[in-house]
């Protein structure tokens, strides 16, 4: 079957285009679906990287939550509760009550903090001047470069952008035989052919996935610049008004001189106000703005993480309890849902772990992708049309970009070794966990590029993340107690899956390397075989005798 073709002129631009936008953002891209990729998984990781967190889940609905505030302010030193703080209920998840808020000190300087509450005894397990684990948002905030300061998320939002650039300059430059390409598949021939064939069938199969996250990723990352334009159009300048339309709340005005009041409706009871309207769904988060003020406010909000629709925030009087905003699921208006369904389709928050599980596959699908289009631009200007040292550059980045994108593998496994080894009583643990995985990463890409062999590269990399992903049950056993097989029969089944995950990983990682050296071996022997078998046929050839060569004239 072939479709209408484009124009030759058209072709080309198109492949051009698709080209360049593609191989300048592809380690970039890399990074942020292999980093996404693990971070969809960043609350089931959560009671595996925090020891504290594994104890029997508790029903959300019978945690005082006012007890846990007033923990919270007799353990928080300069504790602000007329700053905005959170509390997230405990789940299976995160068993633990898990605490977000603000401190001011005598200058007026206000700092945020994280801390967590033990729902059945109330114990702040910390004091809130530093998070003791870090690990899994670490990964998340990868994703989007935020370590990268100010810039980080625009930069994110626009590798996004230019992927959903590529993603259809690429369908227009395949077009007129795709659906004969995606059935023409195989896995043998030159290297270049097996790298464009599975570019092409596996971009056409994720093609519908790969749209989603390039159109939620430029729109989340690219927001506020996104935001601008309609706020000049439609509301004459005035962002706050193209805020107040797409987010619940955020048009309700607070004063920080307004009266405090003793009495106010407490979390618990607008907690369960919510729960018993809404009984299908969960609260995710209770917050509060100018907490203990007669304009202050308590606002619910609710998922029932089954459909994109499904979530819902509603905003109380903290002095009446009188309801003052509302957003329904499944009944709230368009300009209010549409941010809320851009976080459900880029996070997977809205299917379960299965779809997660979906999610993880098709980004590492896309990770492959996004390789063999490096591949498929090397292998195209290793020819005798480009001069050597065109060449030896083309190789140059080839392989900075290889090292770069595959030694995140041995590097995430360092993360979460770090994780166990580094005290969890230590002082800045976060810090000595983080820069394990960064440095790591770093030595690891420095170290790739004195492979100039890319197979070498590929197998080495695999081979070292392996072996350290074989390391992480290990590391969680000897240092928790919590070996594999106790967490399986104890049913902690969210710390068992995260060690059960790196022992498969580690077993087909190490089997895969097995088959490259044995591969390797074979093509050696095969080239071995067919110089020798070529030698031979020289010789035989020099031992022929060589016929006499007639005269022309003749003898006398």
């Amino acid at each position: 079957m072939k479709l209408k073709a484009l124009k030759p002129r058209l072709h080309n631009v198109m492949f051009h285009t698709h080209t360049v936008s593609g191989i300048v953002i592809s380690f970039a891209l890399f990074v942020c679906f292999y980093a996404g990729a693990v971070a969809l998984f960043m609350d089931e990781l959560y009671q595996w990287e925090n020891p504290e967190a594994r104890i029997e889940p508790v029903d959300p609905a019978t945690v005082d939550y006012d007890k846990a505030y007033e923990a919270i302010k007799g353990d928080i030193q300069n504790f602000d509760p007329g700053a905005t703080f959170g509390m997230v209920p405990p789940n299976k998840k995160n068993p633990l009550i898990e605490f977000y808020g603000g401190t001011k000190d005598s200058e007026g300087k206000t700092e945020r903090f994280h801390s967590a509450i033990n729902p059945v005894t109330y114990k702040v397990l910390s004091d809130g001047t530093e998070e003791k684990t870090h690990m899994a948002r670490t990964i998340y905030e990868l994703h989007y470069f935020h370590q990268i300061p100010i810039v980080g998320i625009y930069l994110s939002g626009l590798v996004a952008f230019f992927f959903l650039f590529a993603i259809f300059t690429g369908l227009l430059t395949h077009w007129k035989n795709i659906v004969n390409k995606f059935y023409a598949f195989t896995t043998k021939g030159k290297w270049k052919q097996i790298w464009t064939n599975g570019h092409i069938s596996l971009g056409f199969i994720t093609l519908p996935f790969q749209i989603i996250y390039a159109v939620t990723g430029a729109l989340l990352g690219l927001s506020i610049l996104l935001l601008a334009p309609s706020a000049f159009l439609m509301f004459n300048g005035d962002t706050s008004e193209v805020i107040n339309a797409v987010r619940p709340g955020a048009g309700i005005s607070y004063d920080e001189n307004a009266l405090t009041i003793e009495n106010g409706i407490g979390f618990n009871e607008i907690y369960h106000k919510v729960d018993a309207a809404y009984p299908e769904t969960e609260v995710t988060y209770l917050y509060t703005n100018n907490f203990g003020k007669e304009d202050g406010t308590i606002g619910v909000r609710i998922d029932d993480f089954k459909g994109i629709g499904g979530d819902g925030i509603f905003i109380y009087g903290h002095k009446d309890g009188k309801l003052l905003d509302a957003t329904e699921p499944e009944t709230r208006p368009y300009s209010k849902g549409t941010l809320a369904v851009l976080i459900k389709l880029h996070y997977a928050t809205f299917g379960g772990i299965f779809l997660k599980i979906i999610y993880f596959i098709l980004a590492m699908i896309t990770c492959y992708i996004i390789i063999s289009g490096v591949m498929i631009w090397r292998t195209a200007r290793d020819k005798p049309s480009y001069t050597s040292k065109q060449r030896r550059f083309h190789h140059r980045v080839t392989k900075v970009y290889l090292a770069i994108c595959l030694s995140m593998f041995p590097a995430l496994g360092l993360i979460f070794i770090a994780n166990k080894l580094v005290p969890m009583e230590m002082p800045g643990r976060v810090f000595y966990v983080n820069s394990t995985f960064f440095l790591g990463w770093l030595v690891l890409t420095i170290i790739g590029l004195f492979w100039n062999d890319y197979r070498k590269l590929n197998r080495n990399y695999i081979l070292l993340g392996s072996i350290l992903g074989l390391l992480i049950p290990i590391a969680n056993g000897v240092v928790t107690g919590d070996w594999i097989w106790n967490t399986l029969l104890n049913g902690q089944f969210y710390v068992f899956s995260v060690d059960a995950t790196w022992l498969i990983i580690g077993i087909i990682g190490v089997l895969v390397c097995q088959f490259y050296l044995k591969g390797r071996s074979s093509e050696n022997t095969k080239n071995k075989e067919e110089q020798q078998a070529h030698k031979t046929e020289e010789v035989i050839s020099r031992e022929k005798p060589t016929p006499m060569l007639q005269s022309s004239t003749k003898p006398e």
